[in-house]
């Protein structure tokens, strides 16, 4: 009876070790990007730590081929999109674009790098060493059209320091809308915790709004993990009969402005929230929704709410022209609502 137990306990000893060691084999296969989500770029691909070691002595040259074709190999089925495969020159805008950076504030130095075989078409990928061993965490693919992007890290009052980069929203005749994407490597998992309208420009597209938005923010230096954000607006009209104009082709100017706004960490959901202080009453004050606003083009009647205290102001001392367009702005809303509510 004990020789049968002793023998019965070993093989329970066999079996839970071959168990634990499939577990592990099952936890160290790649995970590769659901396609089926849009918005989920998270992946955990092993990469050579060899590969890591020849980006970290790259040379800035345009020797850059290979290192992208074992790259590839590394993300398969996945491919590098390569737009600018029909051009002549067969080298044309190439792209290795790597930082080592402590980003989430463990020991060593995490790897954050644009890859591309062309300029338009870049990669965001961040690598981190677990153990030993270099994995690709997140793979997310921006379209740049024509232009390259830029890929930067801010020294936010956190171990979890900010990196960001501009993606291309849309362009064409008179059109043109950008904006910044803002992550953070938590937990061995990138988060998209921030992404604001950069440049949002429209002209010619009478008898919508037409607007011109810039933005400029900068990251706090002092003990608060947040970034302040100013955007500069302009809505206008451009007249599509040129009589009704003081010159010829002049736009005329509806509502602009000046404000800024604070984004505050929220470490509950991992992103960055607006922060609008009661004391900021004044009606040129940015609101939620004026900066909804500036990112959708053509919503004449998100403009006329958003800004409804800047509209009555103009509506009072405004020239004629301005208040006669303004007008006919917010009638065409009023139109539009009551058709709705019927």
């Amino acid at each position: 009876m004990p020789r049968l137990l002793i023998i019965f306990l070993a093989s329970l000893i066999c079996l839970t070790g071959c168990t634990s060691h499939n577990q592990n084999v099952v936890s160290e296969k790649n995970i590769y990007r659901d396609t089926s989500d849009h918005d989920n770029y998270s992946v955990r691909i092993k990469v050579p730590n060899e590969w890591i070691e020849k980006i970290r002595r790259f040379d800035y040259s345009r020797n850059t081929k290979g290192l992208l074709h074992e790259f590839e190999n590394f993300i398969k089925p996945d491919t590098l999109i390569n737009q600018g495969g029909h051009h002549v020159d067969p080298d044309y805008g190439r792209v290795i674009d790597p930082i080592f950076v402590n980003l989430d504030g463990e020991p060593g130095e995490e790897l954050i790098c644009l890859l591309a075989w062309d300029i338009g078409s870049p990669y965001l990928g961040v690598f981190k060493q677990i153990k030993g061993q270099w994995y690709l965490l997140y793979l997310e693919d921006i379209s740049m059209f024509n232009e390259g992007t830029e890929l930067s890290v801010a020294n936010n009052f956190s171990k979890n320091k900010v990196f960001y980069c501009r993606h291309l929203y849309g362009r064409g005749t008179c059109t043109y809308s950008d904006g910044y994407n803002f992550y953070k490597l938590i937990n061995n998992k990138v988060y998209r915790c921030l992404t604001l309208v950069n440049e949002a420009s429209t002209c010619g597209w009478s008898p919508y709004l037409n607007q011109d938005i810039k933005l400029n923010f900068k990251f706090s230096g002092d003990d608060s993990d947040g970034l302040s954000v100013n955007y500069v607006y302009n809505f206008f009209y451009t007249p599509k009969d040129q009589s009704i104009a003081s010159e010829p082709s002049d736009d005329v100017s509806l509502i602009k402005g000046d404000g800024n706004v604070w984004y505050a960490w929220d470490a509950k959901t991992l992103i960055y929230k607006l922060d609008i202080p009661s004391y900021n009453k004044e009606i040129e004050d940015l609101t939620a929704e004026k900066i909804a606003c500036f990112g959708d083009f053509k919503n004449d009647s998100l403009f006329v709410d958003a800004f409804r205290g800047q509209i009555d102001e103009v509506l009072k001392t405004g020239t004629n022209q301005q208040k006669r367009l303004l007008k006919e702005i917010c009638l065409k809303v009023k139109d539009r609502k009551a058709i709705k509510e019927k």
